[in-house]
């Protein structure tokens, strides 16, 4: 299928990137506060609850999402709807939020945070598949593994930063951290719909126009699905799985669990912007099937090791693969999908990729 265009577009890879560092930082602010916010509410009983509303919101959102998106953008030609009310839903609950816990008592508010908190969930999940699957008209094809290069770079640096980032948000406090949240959210989202406006969705348009292929093939979403699903399987054994493992069977080791895990999402994100111009010249299939193969080895070494030293190559592997299908995966899943039904693909691929970090983070709790 078509997928010409001009040339790679800077301006809007640097607008996405920067939504997605808002991001980042909005869930790691989100991980910080929240068990916070329901001792001090006395509600910890529905801890579990939010756990796992989060988990089935990561999955079913974004393909519901990118679902709604390509429907509309079929309709009328209106690609940001959905993207637009994601935007806007997000900032008003951060903000709401900040303004309830500065003037109001904690214990009026017991019934009302965790209903603010499972519609800013839906919300933040609104534009994810949206914003995502504008790659498409951001590069020529065979260059999109560039693009994932720049945005996994930001995004997995942040996470490895967390710990510093922790900080921050403790000493700004619980409202200032929401108004801030907030501001990035609702300010990342505005350029980035601004930058991406006449011209990228015009480009977005033609795509379609000049896509042949009415009917999206199931086999195609079900290879997005298997790359999505082991993504996540990458995702939940480096963030959720490795900090437990290592405090559990190597406690007298002189590196805890969270600081491997940290160092290791650092090296990712360096090694992934470093290997995705290479990535343009490979053939993507190829490269994401010898990942699974390079992951399976890993977890299956990690899982039987009794050794400090073979674990911790292990977890390497596991990071080399995690890192090669996040520069791969996305472009595979827009290269194999009609432009009329990208965007509900890329809210599948999203979605698979969060189940096992759903289900990792409900046992590791």
């Amino acid at each position: 299928m078509n997928r010409h265009t001009d040339s790679l577009k800077w301006k809007e890879v640097y607008s996405l990137a920067a939504l997605n560092a808002a991001v980042v930082i909005s869930w790691i602010a989100y991980h910080e506060y929240q068990p916070i916010l329901m001792s001090n509410l006395g509600i910890t009983h529905l801890v579990d609850f939010l756990i796992i509303a989060k988990a089935i919101i990561l999955v079913t959102i974004p393909p519901l999402a990118g679902w709604l998106a390509d429907r509309i953008m079929k309709k009328n030609g209106k690609h940001m709807i959905i993207f637009s009310v994601g935007i806007g839903a997000t900032a008003m609950v951060f903000m709401i939020v900040a303004t309830l816990i500065g003037t109001s008592h904690l214990a009026d508010m017991s019934g009302i945070i965790p209903f603010m908190i499972v519609i800013w969930l839906i919300s933040m999940n609104l534009f994810i598949s949206p914003a995502n699957s504008m790659i498409e008209a951001f590069a020529p094809a065979k260059q999109l593994p560039i693009v994932m290069g720049v945005l996994f770079l930001v995004t997995e640096l942040l996470y490895a930063l967390e710990p510093i980032i922790v900080s921050l948000v403790t000493f700004f406090g619980d409202t200032l951290t929401f108004i801030v949240g907030g501001v990035l959210i609702g300010g990342t989202g505005f350029i980035f719909h601004k930058v991406s406006g006449n011209e990228v969705l015009q480009r977005k348009t033609t795509l379609i126009q000049n896509d042949r292929v009415k009917n999206q093939s199931m086999l195609s979403y079900f290879a997005i699905l298997i790359v999505g699903l082991l993504l996540g399987v990458g995702k939940a054994f480096l963030v959720e799985f490795i900090p437990e493992y290592f405090d559990d069977k190597f406690s007298s080791f002189f590196m805890n669990g969270s600081i491997i895990s940290f160092s290791l999402l650092g090296f990712c994100a360096i090694g992934g912007f470093l290997i995705s111009r290479k990535m343009t010249k490979l053939d993507l299939r190829t490269v994401l099937v010898r990942s699974f193969v390079v992951l399976f080895i890993g977890i299956s070494t990690l899982l039987f090791s009794g050794n400090v030293y073979l674990s911790l190559l292990a977890t390497l592997l596991i990071g080399v693969a995690f890192t090669a299908i996040n520069i791969g995966g996305l472009p595979f899943a827009i290269q194999n999908l009609s432009a009329r039904h990208v965007t509900y693909g890329v809210g599948i691929y999203i979605g698979a990729s969060e189940i096992l970090t759903g289900l990792f983070e409900y046992l590791y709790r």
